[in-house]
């Protein structure tokens, strides 16, 4: 009896270090997706171009200042960063709020362009009270931190990438909290003849994006479903039970959206099947 105790013991505890084990690396041991995008009118001299796409960091740290980060994405080499939104936390409790995602740029030492469109985190924050944003100052304050590293922060603004005398268009759309997208009247028209890519934190509006004319657009916001099950996919989101953008790559006629499973958690640390997520994105055309 003793002896059966003891293995049931034994067994207990194995499946428990087990269990702790996978739920600290689903939390921390980052994802890597690599997609090659083919974009009808994309001009040549784009051919190989890479993306690097950061999306719902919460504050989250991979080692010392994000250095794991870091290192991966130094690896990966990408020609731009685009971060669509939620990269620290809607709370006026945290001190110094925002600072883990400016330590993490300075640490990439200005190596890339960085593209960035705000998500409900960073616009909450602002709209329930211009002065809880941080200890010190306001959102304005923190673009402006943003700003003097590099970073491009488009508020409903678009902006032109070139390469070699070719160039396509980026847009981005700040996160609006509520109402309709209103897509046109933020941005204005598409021009058809050229390579447009959004970014947008919700993905949820993707009927929207492509009717506009987004060839290829980034999104986040989801979390991959926290937990994400073979056959089924993600179980929850802020859109609900059973997202249906939970996290890869999604149709509609010529538009292409690419959706984060984000790196980091708020408000539950739980990820299972689902480990925090880069994506790296390369651009050919067809």
């Amino acid at each position: 009896m003793v002896k059966k105790r003891r293995k049931v013991l034994v067994i207990t505890l194995v499946v428990l270090i087990f269990l702790v084990t996978y739920y600290f690396l689903q939390l921390n041991w980052i994802s890597v997706s690599n997609e090659t995008v083919h974009l009808k009118d994309l001009p040549e001299e784009f051919d190989g171009f890479k993306i690097v796409q950061l999306s719902d960091l919460h504050n989250k740290e991979f080692g010392e200042e994000n250095s794991r980060l870091v290192e991966k994405i130094n690896k990966i080499e990408p020609d731009i960063i685009v971060i669509t939104g939620d990269m620290l936390n809607n709370s006026h409790e945290i001190p110094n709020n925002g600072e883990v995602l400016i330590k993490l740029l300075e640490n990439l030492n200005n190596n890339y362009p960085i593209y960035y469109v705000t998500g409900e985190h960073e616009e909450g924050l602002y709209y329930e009270d211009r002065n809880k944003y941080q200890k010190e100052g306001t959102k304005e304050a923190y673009e402006a931190k943003l700003s003097n590293l590099g970073v491009t922060v488009l508020n409903d603004e678009q902006t032109i990438i070139t390469r070699q005398g070719a160039k396509i268009n980026l847009y981005g759309l700040k996160e609006h909290l509520s109402g309709e997208i209103q897509i046109e009247e933020r941005l204005g028209e598409t021009n058809q003849n050229e390579v447009n890519i959004l970014l947008s934190h919700k993905p949820f509006y993707f009927d929207e994006y492509a009717d506009w004319g987004a060839d290829l657009v980034f999104s986040g916001d989801t979390h991959g479903g926290m937990i994400h099950l073979p056959f089924i996919g993600g179980l929850f989101s802020t859109e609900g039970f059973l997202p249906k953008y939970d996290g890869g790559l999604f149709h509609k006629e010529n538009s292409i959206m690419v959706v984060s499973r984000g790196l980091g958690n708020n408000p539950i640390p739980l990820r299972i099947n689902n480990r925090p997520e880069i994506v790296e994105i390369t651009l050919n055309s067809r």
